[in-house]
Order: structure tokens, then sequence, then C-alpha cells
């Protein structure tokens, strides 16, 4: 539909509004989840109540302010702080998504509170990304200024994942007649540190590319954009792993079958590791292709793409790590690896984004997650005694490293 300047305007744009709405918004989603499900059992109701209102009242508040802030402001805001005034109007149509985003987030807290898990999936993967689809074919056939029409689709996702949520809830929403009853300290003691852990990721993870389109140009932003989409098809694996195995690494803790724990941590992973190097081998031969099967300026990011296979094979490789720590509940030291990810990471794109633009960008995202890596293996040393790989292990997984280097550097 654009092309890769114009999608790399509307990439920084929305990356740049989704840091505010999703850092800000967040310290009460996984407080709804849990709570919920606690309240039920235990039959307080008026509790229910107590925590549906109190993210509701904090939701429109925050969602009106929020999205009159980007309306008014767009265009200072793309020519201050992203030091180009061709963002402005992204920014402004994709503000009119704030409040079916914020709501939808807590709606969908509420449907897994309650258990609706099919509900949840239907209101907010399936019906959305649908008719998504739709808008956009709708728009690219019919209508002009295809740019605003990515962005608008967005708008319009938003909103059919808010009404679909909604229609879902029109039980639930019983629990507002009850008394509320509130427990500010409770919530607040479970939700922080799990809030700071995903605001400090969140923020890594989405910094990088508002960072290269205001340092550098949108068409850089754009080519390194559709490269890390296809990089991420990688990381789901990685947390489609781990989202699987996180219960059952906690249940055989909680059992005291450690060892048990660490040798099912090292089996998948290992197996995660070489689907992942698979993969990046086949990234160096095909790379450029897939890419320009997204139009020939993306070609550019052919780079990027590879870099990036590096950062996703360090990371996984290091993810029973960080596992293993959120099933002993050490919430307090997987704080301490994401502060070190966030902080490197924004210190390496401005270093490295200046001096090598997007692949600069790229670069810093693999020192980072090198500098996580080793974190996440010292926090786990201080915790365990015992040992997730061995010596092979690692002699193994270097000389995959140095086997990816040497056949990207003779296939490139």
């Amino acid at each position: 539909m654009v092309s890769a300047e114009d999608f790399g305007i509307y990439s920084v744009a929305v990356n740049y509004i989704n840091i505010y709405v999703v850092i800000l918004s967040g310290i009460l989603t996984s407080t709804l989840r849990r709570f919920i499900a606690y309240y039920r059992g235990s039959k307080e109701n008026e509790k229910i109540s107590g925590i549906m209102r109190i993210s509701l009242i904090y939701g429109l508040i925050l969602s009106f302010i929020l999205m009159f802030y980007f309306l008014i402001l767009s265009d200072i805001i793309s020519r201050i702080f992203l030091n180009s005034s061709s963002y402005s109007k992204f920014l402004f149509f994709y503000s009119f998504s704030i409040p079916f985003t914020i709501l939808s987030s807590y709606f969908s807290s509420y449907l897994l509170g309650f258990e609706k898990y099919k509900e949840f999936s239907n209101s907010n993967n399936i019906f959305p990304n649908v008719s998504r689809l739709i808008f956009l074919l709708f728009w690219w056939i019919f209508l002009p200024f295809k740019e605003i029409g990515i962005t608008l689709s967005l708008v319009f996702k938003s909103f059919t994942n808010f009404i679909s949520s909604l229609f879902y809830l029109k039980n639930e929403f019983k629990f507002l007649k009850y008394n509320p009853k509130y427990e500010f300290k409770k919530w607040f003691k479970f939700s922080f540190p799990s809030f700071l852990r995903h605001s400090f990721s969140y923020l890594a993870d989405n910094v990088g590319i508002v960072v290269l389109g205001s340092l550098k140009d949108s068409l850089s932003a754009g080519i390194y954009r559709a490269s890390n989409f296809i990089i991420s098809i990688l990381w789901n694996l990685n947390i489609a792993f781990s989202s699987t195995l996180l219960p059952r690494i906690t249940k055989l803790i909680a059992q005291n079958s450690e060892i048990l724990a660490l040798k099912t941590l090292r089996k998948f992973f290992i197996l995660n590791t070489l689907i992942v190097y698979l993969i990046a081998i086949f990234l160096i031969f095909f790379g450029k292709f897939i890419l320009f099967l997204l139009g020939k300026d993306y070609v550019l990011g052919y780079n990027v793409l590879i870099i990036l296979s590096f950062q996703v094979l360090i990371g996984t490789f290091s993810s029973p790590f960080e596992i293993y720590l959120e099933a002993k509940g050490r919430t307090d030291l997987t704080l301490i690896n994401y502060i070190i990810y966030s902080f490197s990471t924004i210190l390496f794109l401005f270093i490295f984004t200046k001096l090598y633009s997007k692949e600069g960008t790229a670069l810093a995202y693999l020192l980072s997650i090198i500098l996580l890596s080793i974190s996440r293996f010292l926090m786990f040393k201080i915790v365990s005694k015992n040992e997730i790989y061995n010596f092979y292990d690692y002699f193994i997984f270097l000389l995959l490293l140095i086997s990816l280097i040497t056949i990207f550097f003779i296939f490139s």
C-alpha cells in the first residue's frame, strides 16, 4: 500500500504513542487478571466491584488526557521530539485509538480474570485482525492517501477490540452494582514490580525505531521495521516455548524437583536454539528474497535482518535463566535484568544509530541482549547452585555463533 518511507513514518509515530499508552496503562493489567480471579474464588464481589471501578476511572482519565495531548500537540511533538513535521498527521490520526486501546487492555484482563479464554481470543485476536484486514483491502481499492489508511486501520482494529470485549463482558459488569471495597496497598504491592519490569522491557523493545526515525530518516525506519517484523516471528517462537514451560517449571520447583526442572529447561531450549540457528542460516541465504517480497527498498535491510537474528539466537539461549527466576518468584532479580537491558539499549541506540543508521540500531539491540544474557546468568547463579547448561553446551553454542558469522560473511 505504501512506500518504505511512509511505512517508516507510520511506524515511528505508532511506536511513539504506544510507548506512552502501554507503559502508563500497564500498572493495572496484571493486577486485574490476578485479583479478579482471586476474589471470585473467595466470593468477595465487593472487591471485584472495587478493582473494576478503579480501573475504569483511571482508564477513562488517562485515555482522554493522552488523546487530547496528541491531538492538540501532534505538530509540536513531531517537530521537537521526532525532528520532522512529517510525523504529525500520523500522530494526530492514531491518537483517536488511545481510549479504545487502553479500555480494551483492561477489558481483556477482565476476560482472563473471569476465565473467558475463548472470548479473550476472539475479541483480542480474531475479530480485530480480520476487521483490520477487511478495512485495509477496502481502503487500498477505493480510497486515496494510503498512508492514512494504514493508520486508521489500527484505529478501526482497536475499536473492534473494544466493542467485542464489551459485548462479551455484558454479564460481568453486573459486579459493578456491589458496594465497592478497595485494597490499594495489596494491589500496588503485587503490580508494581511486574509493572516496572514490563515497562522497562517494552520501552527498550520499542524505542529503537523512534530513535532511528528521529536521528536519521523515515526511510531507514521503514526498512528497519520490515526486517524487525520478520525477526519477530523468531521471538514469538521463543515466547511460545517460555510461556508453555513456565507453569511446568514452577510446578516442579514447588515439588522440590529442581534438578528435573533444570533438565527440562535445558532440553527444550537447546531444541529452540537449534531451530533459531537453522532459521538464521535460511535467512542468510534467502533473506534478500524475503525482503524483496515486501518491496524493493526493503532489500536494504538485509544486514539488519541478519544482525537481529544473532540477537534472537543469543536471547533464546539465555532465556532458561529468566524462566527459572520467574518460577522461583524472584521478580526482583528479573526487574534488575530488564533495568540493565533498558538502559544499555537506550545508551547503545544513541551511540550506534548516529554512527551506522539502521545497522547501528540493530547492533545496539545485539549488544544489549548480550549484556542481558550475562545478567540473566549472574542472577541465576545468585539463586541456584546447580547448572542448566554444561561446559559442552556453551562450547557448542560458541561454535554455532562462529559458524553463523562465517557463513554470513562468506555469503554476503
